[in-house]
């Protein structure tokens, strides 16, 4: 009798030529925890994604090129200074996962790094707020309650991610997928009700505020419950946990840069209808690189306990399937950018918007490319190997040079973004080899 794991009973009905591969193809698929969790998170990713774009088309829609395109220099000043956040996840993921084997220390761990997030977070809040003005004056936004708006947000999501980085690092996928769909969800439910009062840019950063400061308290009540409550048998070392951070900010600051800093050129260089335009195609962009983040999300703890116990062989094949896997959905993206954008972009933000065109292929294809640049970033830091950390921010600075003086066409800066990123993904194939 044959097995149950025979290619003829895996699926009767298919020939032997093609049942075999089939088989294969299945044992490896229940057999990857790389793709059943990167699956996970890409999941929460598309759920929340389609709130997310939901939402900013709904605020596109609704505020016209003009006033949208202000309301993106707000957006992008939220995602640059919250790539502190990513430090702290970064920092919170790897020591989560560490402490995670010696089940007294989570919960210690996780309350000191608390603490410490919000009090760095309020310091981050008192320098941005005192310099709100300048802010505003470059961003070429008069209000400053809309500046002062936008940096009340950002304290609130640094916390925040120092929740999201201890669920990572303990692996739990699910949660940290739920709150991400919870996120958007409730923050496209807000601006709804907001935009429909007539509360205009307010209302559509307003949403953001509100549905992150919600999740920060679900997530941290949620922490608290399931942790262990019991004391170390020793105290809490966060010393290796600050040394981390600095590295892992610059991380963050790698994967932020391209898809904030030419927004805000565009803003200052293209204040109207084009920076607006701008915008919606560096939304339609994003799409490209949340995906293949999910995946790094699952690989990076993988990594980081493969690396401790010297498992080389698992790391090389992490690498190789987190490429595969990010490489796919990315490339496909790509793909309907080059093919149809004028229909991409009438369909996601209106018929005013796709005089854009030509610049979704240059930004798709460059997207690409960072896509699994951040790829090998993960992996890099994850292992502690920090040489290719610094250079990518060193291509990162490059690049925000290059954007303000290719600023002339908007074309040409997306062409930057593709040059640079196009260069860091190759060292860094050749420097995981290395």
């Amino acid at each position: 009798m044959a097995s149950d794991s025979s290619p003829v009973d895996a699926s009767p009905s298919l020939p032997a030529w093609l049942a075999r591969p089939f088989a294969r193809a299945r044992r490896a698929v229940l057999t990857d925890d790389l793709l059943h969790h990167g699956g996970l998170m890409a999941g929460a990713t598309v759920v929340s994604g389609g709130f997310n774009y939901t939402y900013q088309v709904l605020v596109g829609r609704a505020l016209g090129p003009e006033q949208y395109g202000v309301f993106g220099a707000l957006f992008a000043l939220f995602y640059l200074a919250n790539v502190l956040g990513r430090g702290i996840r970064f920092s919170a993921s790897r020591f989560s996962a560490e402490y995670d084997g010696r089940r007294a220390s989570v919960a210690p761990f996780y309350r000191g790094l608390l603490v410490r997030t919000l009090l760095f977070s309020a310091v981050v809040f008192v320098v941005l707020a005192a310099t709100s003005s300048t802010i505003g004056s470059f961003l070429g936004v008069d209000s400053a309650w809309l500046v002062l708006l936008a940096v009340a947000s950002v304290p609130v999501g640094l916390t925040l991610t120092a929740n999201q980085g201890s669920m990572q690092g303990l692996q739990w996928f699910g949660p940290l997928g739920g709150y991400k769909i919870l996120l958007s969800g409730v923050k496209l439910a807000l601006a709804v009700v907001l935009l429909v009062l007539g509360f205009g840019v307010y209302g559509a950063f307003g949403a953001v505020v509100l549905a992150t400061l919600l999740v920060l308290v679900a997530s941290t009540l949620h922490l608290r419950l399931r942790l262990p409550q019991v004391e170390p048998a020793t105290a809490i070392d966060y010393r290796r946990a600050y040394r981390y951070v600095p590295p892992a900010v610059l991380a963050g600051f790698c994967l932020t840069v391209p898809g904030t800093v030419d927004v805000i050129v565009a803003q200052h260089f293209f204040a109207g209808p084009a920076a607006g335009r701008y915008t919606a195609v560096t939304v339609l962009g994003k799409i490209l690189v949340f995906l293949p983040l999910g995946v790094c999300a699952a690989m990076f703890p993988k990594v980081s306990h493969g690396n401790a116990v010297a498992d080389d062989t698992r790391l090389d094949g992490l690498l190789r399937r987190a490429l595969l896997y990010a490489g796919g959905i990315a490339g496909a993206g790509a793909a309907l950018y080059v093919l149809a954008p004028r229909t991409t972009l009438h369909l996601f933000f209106g018929a005013e918007y796709a005089a854009a065109a030509s610049l979704l292929r240059w930004y798709g294809v460059a997207t690409l490319a960072f896509s699994l640049a951040a790829v090998v970033l993960n992996f890099e830091l994850a292992r502690d190997r920090l040489r290719y950390v610094y250079v990518f921010a060193a291509g990162s600075v490059v690049e925000m040079g290059l954007l303000w003086v290719a600023h002339g066409l908007l074309v040409s800066m997306a062409q930057v973004v593709l040059l640079v990123n196009t260069a860091l993904l190759g060292f860094g194939l050749y420097e995981v080899r290395r």
